[in-house]
């Protein structure tokens, strides 16, 4: 009675499937123990299985999107006319843009959360032209507007606009006066609609999962996470893929530090990452990468006797020794504390298994209290908070174990 009832109810396609499955695969016999069935294989999906979604880290070259605007509004136009100067009336051109370097680049995490990271140097030539009622030229100049630094550290629009004339002769001065106020408030006004319309932009294409075109941004999507292949890492874009065949770096000469004084004291961290070693190395050295976590300016390198500075300059010191990928040890100190005061930082990598890396943290001689006699015991809850915890937030290596 159950077969008649199971033969009523199943579909006959499914009734050799069935048979083909009990019986081995349609040869009678059924799988040898230890003997794979190549029907339950995980086929090898190739970079198709690698950060599928985006869901991990992910990272779009934007710089030419910002070459381009720049260029568009910059290079040859006439960005004020007709604007009153006290009795005259002013005209300002930007006929040049003499240089735009720099990088910047639109991080996604796990698919939504969208960053856009910029470090610009702008330079871009004027002209200003001030006529009277009758038409005529009563004051000239000519100069540049340098910006040395246009970057996500800053308010958008808290960057510094130099103004250099040419010529600053009696003649002149209305001018230059003129592009000094006028002048330079527009250029800030239209710099900081370029970066606003590239967050909009972003926002609204990159979490829909389709990276800006038309604006010169690349198509080519940089991923990073616990799907990726080890052989992919951040591409063509860091060089500490190249520096990761080298030997371990020699160490250079450590200074004197005051370890068993009763004025300092040692912090121990551990934490597990759902990561490859090499990747979490790289949020340790890899500008880009530390960036996108901190939020901030940063200095990094794997070379012994380099200097390093995170959070815009809050912390600094230098790089002791190198093993890639393994263990990196820094002098390290808060600009808070006494000049001249370092810790030794030693941080280890541990990849027990593949895509899982133990991160273990050695912080000795850390001073008690800073240069103004307020204690340090929020060292090892930055560490916590601003390291541990906003890297597996930011690039998905897991959950937060601190916050």
């Amino acid at each position: 009675a159950l077969s008649s009832s199971r033969a009523a109810r199943d579909p006959p396609v499914l009734k050799p499937l069935v048979s083909e499955c009990l019986s081995g695969g349609g040869s009678g016999e059924m799988a040898k123990f230890e003997e794979a069935d190549p029907r339950w294989k995980v086929k090898d999906l190739g970079t198709q299985g690698a950060n599928v979604n985006n869901w991990h880290w992910t990272e779009n070259d934007c710089f030419p999107y910002f070459k381009e605007r720049f260029t568009s509004s910059f290079d040859g136009n006439t960005i004020l006319s007709g604007v009153e100067a006290g009795d005259l009336s002013g005209e300002l051109s930007c006929w040049k843009l003499e240089k735009i370097t720099g990088e910047a680049s639109i991080t996604k995490r796990k698919g939504k959360k969208v960053i856009v990271i910029y470090e610009l140097e702008v330079d871009i030539k004027w002209e200003a032209i001030l006529k009277n009622a009758a038409g005529e030229t009563a004051s000239s100049s000519k100069g540049s507007y340098k910006m040395p630094c246009i970057d996500t550290v800053e308010d958008i629009d808290a960057f510094e606009i130099q103004v250099k004339f040419n010529k600053e002769a009696k003649e002149h001065k209305s001018a230059n006066d003129f592009a000094k106020k006028q002048g330079q408030a527009k250029v800030r006004e239209m710099i900081v609609a370029i970066i606003e319309q590239l967050k909009a932009e972003a926002g609204a294409k990159e979490a829909a999962g389709t990276p800006i075109a038309g604006g010169g941004v690349s198509g080519d999507t940089i991923a990073s996470g616990a799907n990726q292949a080890p052989s992919e890492g951040l591409g063509a874009m860091s060089l500490t893929q190249e520096k990761a065949k080298a030997k371990a770096k020699p160490a250079a000469p450590e200074r004197a530090l005051c370890a068993g004084d009763a004025g300092h004291y040692t912090i121990h961290l551990e934490s597990e990452f759902n990561c490859p070693a090499k990747e979490l190395f790289e949020c340790f050295t890899e500008v880009r990468k530390v960036m996108a976590f901190t939020q901030s300016k940063a200095q990094v390198s794997t070379d012994a006797g380099a200097a390093f500075s995170l959070f815009d300059g809050s912390i600094t010191g230098k790089v002791v020794s190198c093993e890639m990928n393994e263990k990196l040890v820094w002098e390290w100190r808060q600009s808070s504390w006494a000049a001249g005061t370092f810790s030794l930082c030693t941080l280890t990598f541990k990849e027990d298994a593949p895509g899982c890396t133990m991160l273990v943290l050695e912080q000795t001689a850390i001073p008690k209290t800073d240069g103004h006699g307020n204690d340090t015991l929020g060292v090892e809850q930055g560490w916590k908070i601003n390291f541990f915890d906003r890297i597996k937030m930011v690039f998905g290596y897991g959950s937060p174990q601190f916050s």
